[in-house]
């Protein structure tokens, strides 16, 4: 995935884009560049490292344009280093392209436009070629453009800028791009919070859109479906949202945000989940469909909804065509995605052709939204952080009160939330924080952890452990408690570590699990509502009824987070990944 922001306008572009591109720097840092149409022509600066970085080291805050591109970029062809940075010129360097995407037959296309110089190893040149190809021939940009997205396969959304023309033109193809209509200008973007200090209004755009921008107007065409209309959006987001208000780090802010969005939920329009759960209650199967952090929340959801009587099944993305030929249309969709472009859940909509979908997706306007035929909007807010923390709890308790609202339980889904929010305030107390302080410094110089976990615990386990690899780089494997026994034993000796989530309702079983792992001298992290004779550590979680899960869930996200602070590791921009995966 990538940032992509660009302006066409009366006032400087400069300093709108360099603020906007910092607001989508979760989508990509490994390199950072921009192209601004100047008097002189285009200005291409661009480089690896961080935005601020890239913007001091080549003075970008003091050029000065009514047009540019600008693009944070996450490498996912051809490796970081300053040529594969984007933007993308031609050989006369006229055309400036930025993109987000994959261009599946770009080998194709580059040996197409064989007397064309190329620089990168990127797939990406290929269309700054291709649009200066067509212009050689006299076509206008536009038609350029138009000719380029005819040849391209894959999933590509673009932006072009071309030497002296009043006009910029964007395409929409797979990755998210979104205009803001502003007074002075207008702005096309990955993401909304890119732009949201100078306009809330707002064209999510569908794929196959292409936009000609001018300073003062702007033109949408749509190249596969004519009859496509296009509404403008009022957004309701605060600029405050965005930044880190008093804490050091996204993540950190993100967590501890999750307190006031719990109890915001008990005055929430709950109605969609109330459809929702209608559709449910007719479903011959309920496939609930996720990748990464929301394949936990689809793992929870299918789990409570068996427990409840419903044929119920979690299923990644990638893996939902092998599911193809036993489909039924009475079985229903539940489509789980923090950002609603996830790459291989995207793909795999033509297996839910004819079904209905329900989407629990956390960005209004996205794919993911568009496609279902409910949207539950988990209402998290921008998540700026790249491990995902209050959009995974938010979805875990949407994807609840959706399982209890169609076994016919609202009334006690209600009144366990708000139980939950009553014992929150209970959570984060200083003991219990100095408690995780202590075991992040035990665990900060390990290699390998294991987490463990039974029935819905081990869902958290899972949770827990993708945090601390993601954001502490350090091995961790979740693993059953019931089955620790059946191999992983083998493993343990008296420098071995575990974190393990006891709820009262696994409390029995697991802590005759856990006396194995004892007799082999490893070391026990114990995360539960009261402490234990075999817990060598103990963070204390409080409970919730139902929702009992958000507890050890928010715990072990600041366990992961302390852990990598006292690495000494950034926690907003962990090594090698990005926000969310918009390519296969």
């Amino acid at each position: 995935m990538c940032g992509i922001i660009a302006y066409n306008g009366q006032k400087d572009a400069i300093p709108y884009l360099i603020d906007g591109i910092r607001n989508l720097e979760y989508r990509g840092y490994d390199s950072f560049g921009c192209a601004v149409d100047t008097d002189d022509g285009i200005i291409v600066k661009k480089d690896i490292g961080r935005i601020d970085d890239v913007v001091e080291k080549y003075k970008i805050n003091a050029m000065s344009a009514k047009r540019a591109i600008f693009h944070t970029r996450w490498a996912t062809h051809g490796s970081v280093t300053k040529d594969n940075a984007h933007p993308m010129v031609d050989c006369a360097g006229k055309v400036a392209v930025v993109h987000n995407g994959i261009i599946e037959n770009w080998e194709e296309l580059k040996s197409e436009l064989g007397t064309h110089k190329f620089v990168s190893d990127t797939d990406t040149e290929v269309l700054a070629h291709l649009v200066e190809e067509r212009m050689k021939t006299g076509d206008s940009l536009d038609s350029a453009v138009r000719y380029t997205f005819g040849r391209i396969k894959g999933s590509s959304s673009f932006v072009v800028l071309n030497k002296g023309n009043d006009e910029m033109v964007a395409v929409k193809k797979g990755s998210p791009l979104v205009l803001g209509l502003a007074k002075s200008g207008t702005f096309v973007s990955s993401d909304v919070p890119s732009f949201i200090k100078h306009t809330n209004k707002v064209i999510y755009l569908n794929d196959g859109d292409m936009v000609r921008i001018s300073k003062n107007k702007y033109e949408i065409t749509n190249l596969i479906d004519k009859n496509i209309r296009h509404k403008i959006n009022t957004v309701n987001l605060a600029v405050k949202d965005l930044g880190k208000g008093e804490h050091e780090h996204f993540m950190l802010k993100e967590i501890m945000e999750q307190q006031e969005l719990l109890k915001n939920l008990e005055s929430t329009d709950l109605s969609a989940t109330q459809k929702a759960a209608a559709l449910i209650k007719k479903a011959r199967t309920v496939y609930l469909v996720g990748a990464g952090t929301s394949f936990h929340v689809a793992r929870l959801g299918a789990r409570l909804m068996r427990d409840n009587g419903m044929n119920a099944v979690p299923v990644q993305g990638q893996d939902l065509p092998s599911y193809k030929k036993i489909l039924s249309k009475k079985d229903v969709f539940v489509i789980i995605s923090q950002s609603g472009e996830t790459a291989d859940i995207i793909n795999s909509l033509s297996v839910m052709n004819g079904n209905k979908k329900i989407g629990i997706i956390n960005v209004e306007g996205s794919k993911l939204a568009y496609e279902s035929d409910i949207l539950i909007n988990v209402g998290a807010g921008p998540e700026r952080a790249v491990a995902s923390t209050k959009a995974f709890t938010l979805s875990a308790v949407h994807i609840t009160l959706l399982a209890l609202f169609a076994a016919g339980k609202k009334k006690e889904a209600l009144r366990d939330l708000n139980l939950m929010n009553i014992n929150m305030y209970n959570l984060l107390v200083p003991s219990v924080m100095e408690a995780i302080d202590r075991a992040a410094q035990r665990i900060k110089g390990l290699e390998s952890i294991f987490f463990l976990g039974r029935d819905y615990d081990y869902i958290l386990a899972l949770e827990g452990a993708l945090k601390l690899k993601e954001i502490a780089y350090i091995h961790a494997e979740a693993i059953d408690a019931a089955t620790f026994k059946h191999g992983p034993l083998a493993l343990v000796t008296n420098k071995t570590y575990a974190v393990v989530i006891v709820s009262e309702d696994t409390k029995k079983d697991i802590m005759n699990n856990l006396q194995e792992f004892k007799a082999r001298k490893g070391k026990l992290v114990g995360i539960a509502e009261s402490n234990a004779e075999s817990f060598d550590l103990f963070i204390r979680m409080q409970s919730g009824g139902v929702f009992t899960f958000v507890m050890p869930t928010i715990l072990l996200q600041l366990l992961a987070y302390k852990t990598s602070r006292q690495k000494n590791i950034d926690p907003d921009y962990p090594r090698s990944l990005a926000k969310s995966v918009t390519v296969l």
